[in-house]
């Protein structure tokens, strides 16, 4: 940011050495000044609320890691053939019937999701919960710091932006003023200047 701007934004704060500064100017300005301040104080607030999330999931992290098993299920039967190509370039998966053994010798059997043109007998790899139903796979240590540090953002962005919305509505609202003055303003001494 170059010195001009630089000094135009600190005029622009801070315009009560301006012996033009209006009223508006001076709401402008602490509208601005606040948003600023929310926006910093809005950092710690967002960073301890990530940090509360974090060692919340942390805590479904030790608990998934334990009640969740990785194991294969066996299709029981083809799964459908590809029709045409994907527009997606990645590799599409579609429910095929499946079954699998639990630790206790017995087997389960529901849809699993697998590749096209899998074949029976292909095995695939599948998450199974302490009642060996199927289940989503356990979220790990990393995925809950991602989670946390974007659940922190997404605050603080949306304090930083509220407070970014509330200026540009008051300096717009100003400025709407501000130019409606102008107008009557122009009305009252046009004749003056134009003879009119």
């Amino acid at each position: 940011m170059t010195a001009k701007p630089m000094s135009r934004l600190v005029h622009q704060a801070f315009p009560y050495r301006n012996k033009l500064a209006t009223a508006g100017d001076r709401i402008e300005s602490t509208v601005l000044v606040l948003g600023v301040a929310v926006a910093m104080l809005a950092v710690p607030v967002a960073g301890a609320t990530g940090s509360e999330i974090f060692a919340a999931k942390r805590e479904r992290v030790a608990v998934e890691q334990v009640s969740k098993t990785r194991g294969e299920a066996t299709l029981v039967e083809d799964a459908p053939p590809t029709i045409g190509s994907t527009e997606r370039g990645g590799v599409e998966t579609t429910p095929v019937l499946a079954r699998w053994r639990l630790p206790d010798g017995s087997a389960r059997q529901a849809p699993v999701q697998a590749h096209y043109d899998a074949k029976a007998g292909a095995t695939v790899p599948i998450w199974i919960d302490r009642n060996g139903g199927l289940t989503e796979p356990p979220i790990t240590t990393g995925g809950a710091a991602i989670d946390a540090i974007v659940l922190a953002l997404l605050l603080w962005s949306a304090a930083a932006g509220s407070m970014a919305l509330l200026y540009l509505a008051a300096r717009f609202t100003h400025t709407r003023f501000r130019s409606m003055r102008w107008a009557d303003e122009w009305k009252r001494i046009a004749p003056e200047w134009t003879g009119r």
